[in-house]
């Protein structure tokens, strides 16, 4: 099968960029675009006819749609047995949304929000990078998301002794973590619990001690907008690195917060139905 899905990067979590004296910390590059919606340039109704597989799965794609809730579980459908040339149709009619995201997983899944928010491309990629399986999924964040998020936990330290030299403000922070960690029942809570770390005076030894006692999950979530949100799991159960950034890469916001899945990175029950409505519109071009 010809990859023709976007080629996404899992750069590893890191912390902000803080000057003290002479230390420097930088923060992970991230792509300066900004990126808003736009509506895919649409082929013309000729060309789509004759890729009935395509025009059969967006019928599909509507009727998932209108019958699915923010929730509830995933609809989805496997698109592996698609001629190229279907695929290809496909591709160019759902083009490529704000969101992507990476799972470190063995095989490795890229997810790809199409500009249908809440409408998502997964493939499943071996070693050898070739596709194993590509799915279209309709959900509020793909379920593969929950599945991985969370998969390798290790325990918290949070004994003063075992914090490294010139470490002044992660052990308070790491003790609420832990706290607000045991809480957390693995699913959605009405409020996530947010610790801003913007508003503390974080030290580069802060930051180092408070990555490292956390970890790095698997995975790795990117939301392109005005700007850029990059989310990262941890491997503390439910808790997620969140940090904004404006259109130059400034850090603007960094955040932990303790919850199922940050709402950043979720399309909202009105996403969808705006989805639904502008699938329908499209549909009506090739009618």
């Amino acid at each position: 099968m010809q990859d023709n899905f976007i080629q996404l990067l899992n750069i590893p979590m890191g912390p902000g960029s803080q000057e003290e004296g002479d230390q420097v910390l930088d923060y992970m590059p991230m792509p300066s675009e900004m990126n808003t919606y736009d509506m895919p340039v649409l082929p013309e109704t000729d060309a789509v006819q004759e890729c009935p597989q395509a025009v059969a799965v967006l019928e599909r794609l509507q009727t998932m749609l209108a019958s699915y809730e923010p929730g509830q579980p995933t609809q989805s459908m496997v698109l592996d047995t698609m001629p190229e040339a279907d695929l290809d149709m496909l591709n160019q009619i759902l083009g490529e949304g704000e969101v992507s995201a990476v799972i470190s997983a063995d095989p490795l899944i890229r997810i790809q929000e199409t500009v249908m928010a809440g409408v998502w491309r997964l493939r499943t990629i071996d070693q050898q990078g070739d596709v194993i399986t590509e799915t279209l999924e309709v959900a509020d964040v793909p379920a593969c998301i929950r599945e991985h998020a969370f998969n390798a936990l290790i325990d918290l330290n949070v004994e003063p002794s075992a914090m490294p030299p010139g470490v002044l403000n992660a052990p308070s922070v790491l003790v609420e973590i832990a706290e607000k960690s045991a809480a957390f029942n693995g699913k959605k809570p009405e409020q996530p619990h947010v610790i801003n770390l913007s508003l503390l005076p974080f030290s580069p030894e802060d930051h180092n001690c408070l990555s490292n006692s956390t970890g790095t999950g698997a995975v790795t979530i990117l939301s392109r907008g005005y700007g850029n949100c990059r989310i990262t799991s941890t491997c503390i159960q439910g808790l997620w690195r969140v940090q904004y950034f404006n259109s130059t890469d400034q850090l603007i916001l960094d955040t932990l917060e303790i919850t199922d899945i940050p709402l950043v990175a979720c399309a909202a029950k009105e996403d969808l139905e705006d989805s639904a409505e502008r699938l329908h519109e499209i549909r009506e071009v090739f009618a």
